[in-house]
């Protein structure tokens, strides 16, 4: 009994501080949009034109400057797809694997295992689908 608080509050305080650490982030990446918001805005008022390079990403969209063919090294629509849906075909088959020998229960290792293939099958199947619109 003991052991399960203790396991239970080391628990707690790891999502805590993540949830915490996860808000400050946020909290600041805030922060330094809305100072970049406040410059740019001070620049507008004054007369000043903002920089492109501020955001040229945005810069580009705007003025249709972007010419540039896609990066070979970038992934394609859909591959994250066939990522997941292998890697999780394969923690379902080492699930089933390690319950199976662990748990010397064949049923409850096929049960947690296949729905973890499952899942992997539909990602794949997702991934085909969405090569086939290409």
């Amino acid at each position: 009994m003991r052991e399960e608080i203790i396991i239970l509050t080391v628990f707690v305080l790891f999502v805590v501080a993540g949830v915490t650490l996860l808000l400050m982030a946020m909290s600041n990446r805030r922060y330094m949009r809305e100072l970049a918001h406040r410059e740019r805005m001070a620049m507008i008022e004054r007369g000043l034109v903002p920089s492109p390079e501020s955001e040229p990403a945005q810069f580009e969209g705007a003025t249709a400057l972007t010419t540039t063919p896609p990066s070979p090294y970038l992934p394609k629509r859909g591959d994250r797809f066939r990522t997941v849906g292998v890697a999780m075909i394969g923690l379902g088959l080492g699930l089933a694997f390690l319950i199976g020998m662990l748990g010397a229960n064949p049923e409850i290792a096929l049960g947690v295992g296949g729905a973890w293939m499952a899942l992997g099958a539909a990602s794949l199947l997702n991934y085909f689908l969405i090569r086939r619109e290409r």
